[in-house]
């Protein structure tokens, strides 16, 4: 299958890349593994001022590196920029704290005292998606690599120039040869890459739909693996809320990325008592965001990443309409190019409907009032995601509650979801399993050993 680099909003094709053969995919899996048992042998210093070095690069070049984004994927520039910025605290993160995460621990046991190593795996297989092209790749790359394994790198077909990218900075990093690496590769190969013996961890981040199939395959082969999948993530506001805090960070999380984010919140639960003042204050928000060339500073939506992601969120909102919902802002895709479509607010919507139960990847918002406590734990879990919420309320008692009650793998208050590099990130039910970042993120590719004398 051929890779193909084409910018979103002018539609020019930037470049193109051929697959690789199966006897060049084996040489690489053989020449990774080769390089592993030598990295494993390193100090954790020397791993952690390599990933420092791949920060400072990352730094030095970010224009460079977010103009790539912004080519390849449409992110406007400012976010791209903001992007960079977030993998290199990333890497920053890891490369300060690895010897404290990885540092062998004694534990009591009935020997009287035991160790707990952390060793590394060996390959971990990454897989990972188009909208945040560097950031999902390096929040897999730093905690595998300064564990001591070696990374194979499948990114999105749509982005090989990022992935060509990242490759690169690894290089000139200093980290040895064929220790990271961006392959080139079809379904197939993704496959024979999983079943083989060298590759210890898989790592993926993308779509439901693909994440079943490669569960199913790395299943197969009893291969660890971390997945991170769609969300239908709630944003409640509660009656005692900011309301224009809730109503800045609503829109700013839901839109950011042109709406094109797994953990963006796509489901706003509204107290009934502020319900009209708050739908008053994002809808004039939504309105006045700007769209256009994802190129220019003050862009905040660009286009979608492809013309099938346009009509992907035509049927949603058209079905959506058909079963009784308003569109009270935006609703038109085309304007001002055929790859966008307008920021859009609906009110009335079925809670059957595809914008109630589907991941919506665009900038779309449904928009749901509740009375009580009760009604609104039960809304906001009956999904069959569970990936993050945020919830505005000045209430402690309220908060506590809720973090018990919300079933989801983050919930956050007064603001809205992200990942941060110091927190573990990853959800529940089909929004996957396995924690990235944070010390917790890092265990994900280091093999826990008991070591006991008697």
């Amino acid at each position: 299958m051929a890779y193909e680099s084409r910018n979103p909003y002018t539609g020019k094709v930037n470049k193109k890349y051929e697959q690789i053969s199966n006897q060049e995919l084996d040489g690489i899996i053989f020449s990774a593994s080769r390089a592993f048992r030598n990295w494993r042998t390193y100090r954790i210093e020397k791993r952690q001022d390599l990933l420092n070095r791949l920060a400072d690069i990352l730094e030095i070049e970010k224009d460079y590196h977010a103009a790539s984004i912004t080519s390849e994927m449409g992110k406007p520039i400012k976010q791209s920029l903001a992007e960079i910025e977030k993998t290199v605290l990333a890497c920053r993160y890891y490369a300060d704290r690895a010897d404290e995460f990885l540092r062998p621990r004694r534990h009591t046991s009935s020997a009287g005292s035991s160790l707990i190593r952390f060793d590394p795996q060996g390959i971990v297989f990454a897989l990972m998606p188009w909208n945040f092209p560097y950031w999902q790749v390096i929040r897999c790359l730093a905690p595998a690599l300064v564990s001591g394994n070696a990374v194979l790198l499948k990114h999105a077909s749509n982005v090989p120039q990022c992935a060509e990218n990242i490759e690169n900075a690894v290089i000139k990093a200093g980290f040895p040869t064929d220790l990271f690496r961006n392959l080139f590769i079809d379904h197939e190969q993704v496959s024979r890459l999983i079943k083989s013996e060298h590759v210890r961890t898989v790592s993926f981040t993308g779509s439901n739909t693909a994440g079943e199939k490669i569960a199913s395959v790395a299943g197969g082969s009893i291969k660890k693996l971390v997945l991170e999948l769609g969300g239908n993530d709630a944003f409640v506001v509660c009656n005692d809320a900011d309301l224009e805090k809730a109503a800045e960070a609503l829109v700013y999380g839901r839109f950011q990325n042109t709406g094109q984010s797994c953990i963006a919140s796509k489901r706003l639960f509204v107290n009934e008592q502020v319900y009209p003042e708050f739908l008053g204050l994002v809808s004039g928000r939504i309105k006045a965001l700007r769209a256009g060339n994802p190129a220019l500073e003050d862009t905040f939506t660009g286009p979608l990443v492809n013309l099938a992601a346009v009509e992907e969120l035509e049927r949603q909102v058209k079905e959506t309409v058909d079963m009784g919902a308003e569109i009270i802002a935006g609703g038109r895709s085309g304007e001002p190019g055929e790859g966008f479509f307008e920021p859009t607010l609906l009110v009335n919507v079925p809670y059957d409907s595809p914008l109630a139960r589907e991941e919506v990847f665009g900038p779309v918002l449904p928009v749901f009032s509740f009375k009580d406590y009760d009604e609104l734990v039960f809304r906001v879990n009956d999904s069959r995601f569970g990936l993050a919420c945020s919830v505005f309320t000045s209430d402690n008692k309220l908060m506590e509650k809720l973090a018990e009650d919300i079933d989801t793998g983050t919930i956050v208050f007064n603001n809205f979801t992200s990942s941060d590099p110091y927190l573990p990130f990853g959800g529940v039910k089909e929004s996957g399993y396995g924690r990235e970042l944070s010390e917790y993120g890092i265990m994900e590719f280091v093999n826990i050993k008991t070591v006991t004398t008697f």
